[in-house]
């Protein structure tokens, strides 16, 4: 049947344009107009695929979470996941996230490769993540790499706005005095990478409070965290607690600088 229905539609293509060469170029020119060709594609119609293929990504959000730690934060259950698509350490609580996830139950968790967290996501769907060690090291050289292009990402802004007030001058005496301040403040309620139950769930809480801080904030505010730190290292460059003190200049900015 289909074949039929195109040689019909072919035969009449073809009898128009025998009548559109026996009646003239008026004629030719209408034929054109009912004549659409596609618009040339270029290589950069394609980049989402390219960066995102849907025949490499994970369909289901459970396949790209992985459990990494679980831990008690003011008595209250805090899970840190990993997420492999986009490399990124994630802390998820009974309070909802920005992205609209809760924690609303945990199982077997006195043995981390035992452990089941059931997390509730934005639009209502559960789902259950459990850690999973070879996934991890793969992501966590993701999160490695990515955390470096942040570094690098957030020095180089640093270091052009430097140059554009005038190039690399001596740290401002108002500054020194600023920085070691901020110092001497005590760390938000809510960071507490010390709940860790070892080296590795400490720095996957830490960092996702970082990376959810940081999200939070426009483009100068992170920008002036860079500086002010690249600013902390050149005067204090024997940090006894590098982490701490890294967070105590991202909420100072994040509470002074609006």
């Amino acid at each position: 049947m289909n074949c039929r229905r195109f040689s019909i539609a072919g035969a009449l293509a073809v009898g128009i344009l025998f009548q559109a060469s026996a009646r003239g170029s008026d004629t030719e020119q209408h034929v054109l107009k009912l004549v659409f060709l596609p618009t040339p594609l270029n290589s950069t119609q394609f980049s989402p695929l390219f960066d995102r293929s849907p025949f490499t990504r994970a369909l289901l959000l459970s396949e790209s979470l992985i459990l990494t730690g679980v831990a008690q934060v003011d008595g209250k259950p805090v899970a840190t996941l990993m997420d492999t698509e986009e490399a990124l350490s994630i802390a998820v609580s009974e309070e909802s996230t920005q992205r609209g996830w809760k924690l609303v139950g945990m199982s077997g968790t006195e043995d981390i490769e035992t452990a089941v967290v059931t997390i509730s996501v934005e639009g209502g769907e559960v789902v259950k993540v459990r850690y999973d060690k070879e996934r991890m090291k793969t992501a966590s050289q993701r999160m490695k790499f990515a955390a470096q292009a942040r570094a690098r990402r957030v020095a180089a802004q640093a270091a052009s706005r430097q140059s554009q007030s005038g190039g690399n001058q001596a740290i401002p005496a108002e500054r020194v005095a600023m920085l070691k301040k901020i110092e001497q403040r005590e760390l938000p309620k809510g960071y507490n990478p010390g709940a860790g139950k070892n080296r590795e769930e400490s720095h996957n809480l830490h960092q996702s409070y970082v990376d959810r801080r940081l999200s939070g904030m426009s483009e100068r505010q992170r920008g002036l965290v860079g500086q002010m730190w690249n600013q902390k290292q050149t005067v204090a460059p024997n940090m006894s607690n590098r982490g701490a003190s890294f967070v105590r200049i991202m909420e100072h900015v994040a509470e002074n600088e609006k």
